[in-house]
């Protein structure tokens, strides 16, 4: 697994940004070196909480489920503050309270408009490369699930769809995700 290199400057990038007067219903993060903002709707917090419910619920109410938490991703510059990041199980905290991503079992991201060749594309790559065991792309404008799995050599090498209503269980952890109340984003479908 490749490592992170560049803390420090992504640490004086966001420390800039915390600086600066953002909306507070923005996500920030750092993609390749780019700042990013994505806004985060109902839609989007709907999803994550079902997300996060079902993490919980099945795991245990113990198990470190973060959102919009920033983890540092290898690569040039990825600040990543997935929608929904899990822990493994007796993962320690660094001296900034910070987690490694080599002990995140699953992210998820929940896809808006602005936000779509970012979570199919740069944070694919980004996530199967740092070897992520699980990565759930929810695209609400669709009302579709991509589960990849498996990263092997910087790729996922498994992949399965399911239509929002449907109910599934996750290849790792072997979690019951149950999309029958996730909404779809109409919204974003407007020009």
């Amino acid at each position: 697994m490749a490592a992170v290199q560049d803390s420090s400057e992504l640490d004086r990038m966001f420390d800039e940004l915390e600086h600066l007067n953002l909306p507070a219903d923005y996500r920030v993060e750092i993609i390749g070196g780019e700042i990013v903002m994505n806004p985060q709707r109902k839609v989007h917090s709907t999803i994550i909480r079902g997300l996060n419910r079902a993490l919980e619920e099945q795991l245990g109410s113990d198990a470190i489920v973060l959102w919009d938490v920033r983890i540092d991703f290898p690569g040039l510059l990825n600040g990543f503050a997935p929608d929904v990041a899990l822990v493994r199980e007796g993962a320690e905290e660094d001296d900034n309270g910070n987690h490694d991503y080599r002990d995140i079992e699953l992210v998820a991201e929940v896809v808006s408009k602005g936000s779509r060749r970012d979570d199919y594309e740069a944070k694919l790559k980004v996530y199967a490369a740092a070897g992520v065991p699980t990565y759930i792309i929810a695209n609400p404008m669709s009302g579709f699930v991509h589960v990849h799995h498996d990263p092997r050599e910087g790729a996922y090498r498994d992949e399965a769809g399911y239509t929002f209503g449907s109910t599934f269980t996750l290849p790792h952890p072997k979690v019951v995700i149950d999309t029958s109340t996730w909404p779809r984003d109409r919204q974003a479908n407007r020009s």
